[in-house]
C-alpha cells in the first residue's frame, strides 16, 4: 500500500510540500524573535490641542503681540487722522473754496493710499512671523511627542483618530513634557539676562 502511495505521486507532492513549509518556518524573514512577538503598543495624540495650548504656543503668541502691537496702534492712529480730516472736510464743504476742498480730498486720498500700503506690509510681515512661530511650535510639539513615545515604549502614535480611551491618550503626557521642558529653559534665560546686565 505504501508503494502504491509512493507510485501515485502523492508521496512526492507531500514531501515537497513538507519541505516547503519547513523552509518557510525557518527562513530568517519569517522567524519571529521573542521581542518581535510582543504586542505592538499604540497611542493617540491630539496635535491640534497641543499646538493651541502648549506653553511654547502661548510664548509665541505673547511675543507676536509685543512685536506687532506698536504697529497696530500706529495704523489705528493713521485711521483716526483720516477720519478726522474727512469729518473736517464734510463740515466745511459749504465754507471752503473748491480748491480747499480739492486739496483736502487729495490729502485724504494720499493718506489712505499710504495707509493701505503700510497695512499690506504689516499684514505680510505678521503672516510671515506667525508662520515662522507656528513652525517652531510644531517642531517642538513633534519632538516632544517622539520623546514621550520613546520614554513610554510606544511603537506607534496616531495623530488622526475618531475616538480613543484615556488609557491610550498620550496628549496629557506630552503637555507635561512640554511644560517641564519650558521650566528647565527659563532659568537659563534668566541667567543670560543677569550676565548681560
Amino acid at each position: 500500500m505504501f508503494n502504491k502511495f509512493k507510485q501515485s505521486g502523492y508521496g512526492m507532492k507531500f514531501g515537497l510540500l513538507a519541505t516547503f513549509l519547513l523552509a518557510i518556518l525557518f527562513h530568517p524573514a519569517v522567524a519571529i524573535s521573542a521581542e518581535e512577538s510582543s504586542p505592538i503598543s499604540i497611542a493617540v495624540v491630539n496635535v491640534t490641542y497641543l499646538m493651541e495650548n502648549s506653553p511654547e504656543a502661548e510664548l509665541a503668541s505673547q511675543k507676536l503681540r509685543a512685536q506687532f502691537a506698536p504697529k497696530e496702534r500706529a495704523l489705528a492712529l493713521e485711521q483716526d487722522v483720516i477720519t478726522q480730516l474727512e469729518t473736517v472736510r464734510e463740515r466745511n464743504l459749504t465754507v471752503w473754496s473748491e480748491e480747499e476742498v480739492r486739496n483736502a480730498e487729495r490729502e485724504i486720498r494720499s493718506l489712505k493710499r499710504e495707509r493701505a500700503r503700510t497695512l499690506e506690509d504689516f499684514r505680510e510681515e505678521l503672516r510671515f512671523a506667525r508662520d515662522t512661530a507656528l513652525d517652531e511650535v510644531q517642531k517642538s510639539v513633534f519632538l516632544a511627542i517622539e520623546e514621550v513615545r520613546l520614554e513610554r515604549g510606544i511603537d506607534i502614535v496616531i495623530q488622526e483618530y475618531v475616538a480613543a480611551s484615556a488609557r491610550v491618550n498620550l496628549t496629557p503626557f506630552v503637555m507635561t513634557y512640554l511644560q517641564d521642558k519650558l521650566k528647565q529653559k527659563q532659568p537659563d534665560s534668566s541667567e543670560k539676562n543677569n550676565k548681560t546686565e
